[in-house]
């Protein structure tokens, strides 16, 4: 999947000009990824962080993957995300 990243004090009207050219978001809190933001999510009101996909797991071994099926799947090098998928 195609992504680009968001903070999670973020607006919606800025995710949504986001999402225009990209298939979902990864919302930052702080200095983790909270979760990941896709068109569908835009319905709901507040911001970023309030409104995103949660079931999310970060650089899981295949073991958490199974075990917890998320609904995405992040891989990160050195912190930065660099790989957004579906999970199982």
């Amino acid at each position: 999947m195609e992504f680009s990243t968001i903070g999670a004090e973020d607006s919606l009207e800025e995710a949504k000009a986001r999402l225009d050219s990209v298939d979902a978001l990864i919302v930052w809190g702080n200095e983790e990824i909270l979760g990941v933001l896709t068109a569908k999510h835009l319905e709901r009101k507040g911001n970023c962080g309030s409104v995103c996909e949660l079931d999310v797991l970060v650089d899981p071994s295949p073991e958490h993957n199974q075990k917890w099926k998320p609904k995405f799947i992040v891989v990160t090098d050195e912190g930065e995300p660099v790989i957004l998928s579906h999970g199982s």
